[in-house]
């Protein structure tokens, strides 16, 4: 199975071009683009793309008496590689594309091997818009990785996937340093109720490292988070949907590593940066066919926390907020056509600001 999706966009960016890149074609809340006042130079840009076209193979079953599962999605938006022809840029010619792994995974009696979203989300809180991509991706947590995951009843306990992603001292950007040994450990526990909603209360403790790999530090330091999420029905077939979420060397599972984990100080320690985010989203039917629904998202970094004059570079993010409005229309359940209006701002620790408006037309079609 899987789904075929096209896309229309027009993003109007206010400080500055924008390559093409997966910032044009899905929400980055790094890729809004900042400058100093009076330098501004809006761009505006028109993308038209398929590339969120997706796959999956799915099978369930019973294998000598053990429940079996097997999970492999891909798509072809998330790895971004083109292959055009004689280096001819992808757009002018072929437009292809290669195919990204993103989900693969065998369910053996209670437990989850393989990669999956981190048990961290709620899937069910997701709100229903038409940027599938990332979501309200400031607000909410994200990540998929290699785990090992056990459930019992409503807890599930993981082991995933351990990566460290830092800033050198006075840097902007957070870069992976691959020098962790130990496992990140998940938990999440899920209350379903029949008249109150769904929701789960997720954490994590987290080794984050440099060992010199990548930026030259020699330190670990440890990271943790929570995360509430959850979905409440209201009146007819109206519900709010909201994730809130905050930790301290928490970065990397929030608003797509906007801000990471940590960063180097001036004697090559790691200080971690306390970051918070979370979004609420309102799901409404008009009747059968058409349905609107509008999110609130935002991210904050607690920058004020370290000496953020000299500790971080004047790009990294502070506050991002985005406002979502759509419509959605599916005249038959498995074709689905949306327009879709976001206005998104980012604001940096050197005072800078610069904010995207986009308007987003797609049609899809599950099979």
């Amino acid at each position: 199975g899987g789904y075929i999706k096209t896309d229309a966009i027009v993003s109007r960016f206010s400080d500055g071009p924008v390559a093409q890149s997966l910032g044009r074609d899905a929400y980055i809340p790094n890729a809004v683009p900042v400058a100093a006042t009076g330098t501004e130079n809006a761009r505006t840009y028109t993308d038209f793309h398929a590339k969120e076209t997706r796959l999956y193979l799915r099978g369930a079953g019973l294998m000598y008496g053990h429940k079996l599962a097997i999970n492999a999605e891909f798509d072809f938006i998330s790895g971004q590689v083109g292959q055009g022809i004689a280096g001819a840029p992808n757009e002018a010619v072929t437009n292809p594309y290669n195919p990204a792994f993103r989900l693969g995974y065998i369910d053996f009696d209670d437990f989850r091997l393989g990669q999956d979203w981190t048990t961290l989300q709620n899937l069910v809180a997701l709100p229903d818009i038409v940027d599938l991509i990332n979501w309200p991706g400031e607000g909410t947590v994200f990540g998929r990785q290699a785990m090992i995951r056990y459930t019992w009843g409503p807890l599930a306990l993981a082991l995933e996937n351990t990566e460290s992603t830092v800033a050198v001292h006075g840097g902007n950007t957070f870069a992976v340093t691959d020098d962790n040994t130990l496992p990140d450990f998940v938990w999440r526990y899920t209350l379903k109720t029949a008249a109150w909603g769904d929701y789960t209360l997720s954490g994590a403790v987290r080794q984050i490292s440099d060992r010199g790999t990548v930026l030259g530090g020699n330190d670990t330091a440890i990271g943790y988070g929570l995360s509430f999420a959850g979905k409440i029905p209201l009146w007819g077939q109206d519900d709010l949907r909201f994730t809130f979420s905050g930790g301290d060397g928490f970065g990397r599972y929030l608003a797509l590593n906007t801000v990471g984990d940590a960063i180097v100080d001036a004697d090559g320690k790691l200080r971690t940066v306390e970051v918070f985010n979370g979004f609420v989203a309102y799901h409404h039917p008009w009747n059968p066919q058409w349905r609107s629904n509008l999110a609130l998202s935002a991210f904050h970094a607690n920058t004020g926390q370290l000496d953020e004059g000299s500790m971080f570079g004047p790009g990294v993010s502070r506050n991002v907020r985005s406002a979502t409005a759509n419509l959605l229309y599916s005249p038959i359940p498995k074709i689905t056509f949306g327009a879709e209006y976001r206005y998104a701002r980012r604001d940096t620790v050197g005072n800078l600001s610069g904010d995207l408006s986009r308007l987003q037309f797609s049609a899809r079609y599950n099979f």
